[in-house]
């Protein structure tokens, strides 16, 4: 691995197939349960593809861009692979896949965009400033309650996640991970409305119908960009997952779809459940 190369964990066979995960804490995370959640997560589209979870790295600075972690992501994606590859990107590893998408296109050669989108939505962004702010305050229990009751898609479930967060905090934001913090003030600011009509990448963006974090912001991308196509799940939250079957199945038929996608306007559908 060389000096430019993001940390990664690799599974499957096949072509190659990015993955860039969403916001995790890692520090003061059981190395163990960070291992089992990376391998979930790739895992059930490992059967057909060689799957890259691609990391950011560890010691972020302070006021670091989502353009800045994309450009580390560019220069990874040019250290390991010869060619264009398909990428995913998942909530947050949306916004960063979508920025190296517009800036470095000849890098990626399909897009998927799974709970996340060009932008925050009003609520998420409040969201993700509030844990921002229970962070820095010590108290993550509160913010790992608070982040995780937001990913539901309705009220029972909400209390349930809520819980889960007071309950084990060091397994949602970890233990003083500063690196989490400099990933929230990154997406605070992002926002690629601008740049949604220049981005021809062929295009999925995939998640739940009640994503409190993103909403009508993924129904705009599929409005704005040329080559996307949007397939929402009703009545799910911000909880859905590559490891999860249907997900998968849904995103390889997709990546290994020949067929063109026509042009002006994407389009749409509802995915099942």
């Amino acid at each position: 691995m060389t000096e430019a190369t993001l940390p990664h964990t690799r599974l499957g066979t096949g072509a190659p197939l990015v993955v860039v995960p969403g916001l995790s804490g890692r520090r003061g995370v059981p190395e163990s349960f960070r291992r089992w959640m990376r391998w979930r997560e790739i895992v059930e589209l490992s059967s057909e593809r060689d799957v890259w979870s691609i990391q950011r790295r560890v010691g972020l600075e302070p006021g670091i861009s989502v353009r800045q972690l994309a450009a580390e992501y560019a220069a990874t994606l040019r250290e390991l692979f010869d060619g264009p590859v398909d990428v995913i990107g998942v909530s947050t590893g949306g916004s960063i896949a979508l920025q190296l998408t517009a800036d470095h296109p000849e890098l990626v050669r399909r897009l998927v965009l799974v709970s996340a989108a060009h932008r925050l939505s009003d609520q998420g962004r409040d969201t993700q400033r509030r844990v921002a702010e229970l962070l820095r305050a010590h108290r993550p229990r509160r913010a790992a309650s608070v982040f995780l009751a937001a990913t539901a898609g309705g009220w029972p479930s909400r209390a349930v996640f809520a819980l889960v967060g007071l309950l084990a905090p060091r397994l949602v934001v970890g233990r003083d991970d500063t690196d989490l913090l400099a990933t929230l003030d990154a997406e605070d600011s992002f926002n690629l409305a601008s740049k949604l009509t220049t981005i021809d990448t062929r295009t999925l963006v995939t998640g739940g119908g009640n994503d409190h974090f993103y909403g009508d912001a993924m129904v705009e991308i599929r409005t704005r960009m040329p080559r996307a196509r949007l397939e929402l799940v009703p009545r799910r939250g911000h909880v859905g997952t590559l490891g999860n079957r249907k997900l998968a199945r849904r995103v390889l038929r997709f990546l290994d779809d020949a067929e063109p996608e026509r042009k002006g306007g994407g389009s749409t559908s509802r995915a099942d459940r």
